[in-house]
């Protein structure tokens, strides 16, 4: 290989290292996200609270079909409304009623009616709210 091609090949190779520099820069993309900001919740691996609070608490009495304990977690969760004007205790009221007459079909109509009503405007607005 010459002088003269040797230059050439390292001012191509120089050029191109250059663009692949600058174009690496350009792929990033922007993001909403500030550092320090926590991931968006409402993952499997990152539930929002009441998620997690469903999870934790009505998923066990609802998987092992224990209606005393499912009365238990819908009187607590119709404490859980973040919204006065909701009809949420109401509806929680009625599905712990149900479990306590061992009407599983009822109180499990209850959350379907709870999550009809209200979980597009709860993770609408409160989807990062504590549950205590």
């Amino acid at each position: 290989m010459t002088k003269t091609n040797k230059t050439v090949l390292g001012l191509v190779a120089a050029v191109m290292m250059g663009t692949v520099a600058w174009g690496a820069g350009s792929l990033v993309f922007p993001s909403t996200a500030r550092a320090g900001d926590a991931p968006a919740c409402g993952s499997k691996d990152n539930p929002c609270p009441l998620q997690k609070w469903m999870r934790v608490n009505m998923g066990p009495a609802l998987a092992a079909n224990d209606l005393p304990a499912l009365a238990k977690v819908l009187d607590k969760s119709g404490g859980l409304s973040p919204d006065p004007s909701w009809e949420w205790a109401a509806i929680a009221k009625a599905g712990g009623d149900a479990a306590r007459k061992g009407d599983l079909a009822g109180a499990k109509a209850s959350c379907k009616s709870c999550h009809d009503k209200y979980k597009e405007s709860y993770k609408t607005k409160f989807r990062t709210k504590a549950v205590n």
